[in-house]
């Protein structure tokens, strides 16, 4: 997400939130288990009613002119490739299932 959202510009008229209210903060993470095999994991950052992660992602929505408006910063995909490149999810299963006590495999 830095790369394609917090890199390419720096606000001049406010401060990014990131982690304390912002796209990757946890608290706006929605997760929901789709099936027994699909997770859903997505950012729902909302500013009022506008979903910020689409506009973000569209380049479409932005209430006020600065450089990157109208411009499309996908994240989602970046994000997707990123996982499928390094395994970083798995990794990241793996752990918090052994944490919580479960004998885990990786095969």
């Amino acid at each position: 997400m830095d790369d394609e959202v917090y890199i390419p510009y720096t606000p001049k008229m406010y401060e990014r939130e990131k982690s304390h209210g912002g796209l990757t903060d946890d608290r706006n993470i929605l997760v929901n288990l789709i099936n027994e095999t699909t997770l859903s994991v997505e950012s729902h950052r909302m500013d009022e009613e506008r979903n910020v992660s689409e506009i973000v992602e569209s380049g479409k929505g932005y209430q006020y002119d600065f450089p990157f408006n109208g411009v499309p910063r996908p994240f989602t995909e970046a994000t997707r490739e990123e996982l499928l490149n390094t395994g970083i999810h798995t990794a990241s299963l793996y752990r918090g299932l052994k944490r919580q006590g479960l004998t885990v495999e990786v095969k």
